[in-house]
């Protein structure tokens, strides 16, 4: 349906006739955003509605009426394809897993739609949230894949009308550079988990031939697995390993794939920074994540310093290292968008103790770093979108995103200075706001699979991060103002800083509401 609704805005907008002048571009940036967002909510509902975790449609009866009953048939027929059963053609996962991420990326791209509806209008606006829907498309289909192929197309999909949104603003130098330095560190990327992927298959091939086994689709992570049990020492296969998680840690961002992010997040136009920052990284973790636990079970390993080795190991050197490096380096930052883009650094290595919770036979520790990874992804994804939606409004107002530019506020419009004191306060891990909990969790996680040491520094870096974000504060609410003029809150602006600020009030208040259904999102092929 994404790349149905793409094609559709697309056309829609190159066919229509418009005139050349200044508000004539201006009403055909509305109508493509407005088409863009109203099949957003389409998309959403259609999903919610088949994947059952508000109702369940009931089988007719033979008393009930001819028009109740044919519309009973068809939600029945749509709820049928919605989470359980065996991945289609073993390529595409239809679990809970896929379906949680599908509605969160569609809500990410719906609230990234509002904020740029409000945001300087695009000389080809068809182009622009074309591109939003395509990369939302593919990180659908990378949260969903579990064959090599398959995932690789989707990440390409899903990256490439990236780096051509991050450098949208041609006429501008920094979007102009965002563009080429993503691109770039992307392709590298690429190419890297390319070559993973390709050792990958080629140890997997090696295997079935050499065991007699038959024709096999050695692309698959399940056979991958199969291979690796059968051969978990094996060199190649940590090879291929090391470099899949090399190539997906570039779209994530931790250390040392991180080089890119900081210069990309300040220079993209600030509705696309919100949306690299969330789903893309969001997309990405669930795709290592897939990858890891379906593809390479056999060398997880321990990150516990006792029983040292596997990729849990690696994953644990990285979350420590990119947790210390994000917060230390947030420090000295003067420029709010840079801010938060060593602040994600940092949230990506909280991210990864999640992960770690697989070196524990339980399946109950398993389901619960499941739910914690799911749940803080979905966390960070609504609050930084706030956060960088309320950057946005404060530079279309004043012309800059500095710290500086937050100075008094409150004095200028008290409202969006509450709604981000809310969010900063979330991403800082305050009580009792979700980003608190998203901490907790990922904590104990890491904790039950044995990285003690790391979740210890962890909370060391959390406190660390008290102070840069306390500078939010500090400029909002205590630094005398450049200006007396208010500053004015778009419409469509407003509501996105207002569902992500009660979305984060509501998920710290009542996180068990969503947290059986998170319980629930354990792999098709993991199980």
């Amino acid at each position: 349906m994404l790349l149905a609704l793409a094609l559709l805005v697309l056309g829609t907008d190159v066919l229509e006739r418009w005139g050349s002048d200044a508000e004539s571009q201006i009403e055909r940036g509305k109508a493509a955003g407005q088409l863009t967002a109203i099949g957003l909510v389409f998309v959403f509902v259609v999903g919610l509605i088949q994947s059952k975790y508000l109702f369940a449609f009931p089988e007719p009866t033979a008393n009930t009426n001819g028009l109740v009953a044919y519309l009973l048939a068809l939600g029945r027929n749509l709820q049928a394809g919605g989470p359980g059963g065996d991945p289609i053609l073993g390529a595409f996962a239809t679990d809970n897993l896929t379906m949680i991420a599908r509605l969160t990326f569609v809500a990410a791209a719906f609230l990234t739609t509002l904020l740029a509806l409000d945001y300087r209008p695009s000389g080809n606006p068809g182009e622009f949230y074309a591109l939003i829907l395509f990369s939302t498309a593919g990180m659908n289909f990378m949260a969903s894949a579990s064959e090599l192929i398959m995932a690789y197309l989707s990440l390409e999909l899903s990256s490439i009308s990236l780096y051509i949104l991050a450098g949208y603003f041609r006429n501008e130098r920094t979007s102009a550079e965002a563009g080429i330095k993503y691109f770039l560190f992307g392709a590298l990327s690429s190419g890297i988990l390319l070559y993973g992927m390709s050792l990958a298959y080629g140890f997997t091939a090696s295997v079935n031939r050499s065991g007699g086994g038959q024709p096999i689709i050695a692309t698959l992570f399940s056979e991958i697995a199969k291979a690796g049990a059968t051969s978990p020492n094996s060199a190649l296969l940590t090879l291929a390993m090391i470099f899949v998680l090399a190539g997906i840690g570039y779209k994530v961002a931790v250390v040392p794939f991180h080089s890119w992010s900081p210069d990309v997040y300040q220079g993209a136009p600030t509705p696309i920074t919100a949306f690299i920052s969330t789903a893309s990284k969001s997309a990405g973790f669930i795709l290592l994540y897939r990858v890891l636990v379906t593809a390479f079970p056999s060398i997880a390993g321990s990150p516990s310093l006792s029983a040292f080795g596997g990729w849990t190991s690696l994953l644990a050197i990285i979350a420590l290292v990119t947790v210390v490096f994000g917060n230390l380096s947030a420090l000295p930052q003067k420029n709010a968008k840079r801010l938060l883009a060593y602040s994600s650094i940092g949230h990506a290595g909280f991210v990864l103790l999640a992960i770690l919770v697989w070196s524990s036979s339980s399946q109950t520790d398993r389901t619960f770093g499941s739910a914690s990874l799911i749940y803080y992804l979905i966390v960070y994804t609504v609050t930084n979108l706030g956060a960088f939606g309320a950057l946005a409004v404060i530079r279309e107002a004043v012309g800059g995103d500095d710290l500086s530019d937050l100075n008094g506020l409150w004095r200028r419009n008290i409202s969006l200075a509450l709604m981000l004191t809310v969010l900063v306060l979330s991403l800082a891990g305050v009580p009792p706001l979700s980003g608190f909990w998203a901490k907790f969790f990922v904590f104990m996680a890491g904790y039950q699979g044995g990285a003690l040491l790391v979740v210890a520094v962890a909370v060391a870096m959390t406190i660390v991060s008290l102070y840069y974000y306390l500078g939010f504060l500090k400029a909002m609410w205590m630094n005398p103002a450049k200006s007396t003029e208010p500053v004015r809150t778009p419409r469509n602006m407003n509501v996105t800083l207002i569902a992500a600020t009660v979305l984060v009030l509501l998920l710290g208040l009542f996180p068990n509401v969503v947290w059986n259904i998170l319980s629930q999102a354990t792999l098709v092929a993991g199980r």
